[in-house]
């Protein structure tokens, strides 16, 4: 007979990204991953099998719940998103300072040089945010809110830069008037 199945796998992932999120995967064991999320080993490794699938699961959720929220980059993949979904997405993530930055960026620089999967995820991440940006960019340049001059290519991509870096403060507690300056002159560079 099967065995019942005694917790929410969708709680488990929420409870287990947000440990990842704040020690890294290196920094994360099994034993961990069983406090946190309340679940044994043996639940854990039956739904994820692995904690490595775990931890790709836990990206793939993150980019779901948290990247893609209104509050969040998904104010900038809004359809007719442009200059002030921009400086909206800008100006929420730098009143955020300290903490745990990002976990996309925590990944990329953590965990991506030397895991192929996971280097896949942060790739596709950085693809969302060109995409987003690119796109917002194209629509403020339709609506005369930014120059026509400015090549959507190349700022979508700088755009993607300094949210990456900025992700980098955060998670290293940078000074938040430097965090700001970084938020302004970047802003200053869309007029």
């Amino acid at each position: 007979m099967p065995r019942i199945r005694e917790f929410d796998p969708a709680i488990a992932l929420d409870q287990a990204m947000h440990l990842f999120w704040q020690r890294g995967y290196g920094n994360t064991s099994i034993e961990d991953l069983v406090v946190a999320t309340g679940v044994s080993r043996h639940g854990l490794y039956d739904v994820f099998e692995s904690k490595h699938k775990l931890f790709l699961a836990c990206l793939d959720h993150y980019q779901k719940v948290v990247v893609g929220a209104d509050f969040a980059f998904g104010v900038v993949e809004q359809a007719h998103a442009s200059l002030k979904n921009i400086r909206c997405y800008f100006t929420a993530i730098s009143s955020h300072p300290g903490g745990l930055g990002c976990l996309m960026a925590n990944t990329a620089t953590d965990v991506a040089p030397y895991d192929k999967r996971a280097a896949r995820k942060v790739e596709k991440f950085r693809a969302r945010m060109r995409g987003g940006f690119k796109t917002a960019l194209l629509n403020a340049k339709k609506a005369g809110e930014i120059s026509a001059h400015v090549n959507a290519d190349k700022m979508a991509d700088f755009l993607t830069g300094v949210t990456q870096g900025l992700a980098v403060m955060a998670r290293s507690s940078a000074d938040p008037k430097m965090t700001a300056n970084v938020v302004q002159t970047t802003l200053a560079c869309l007029r």
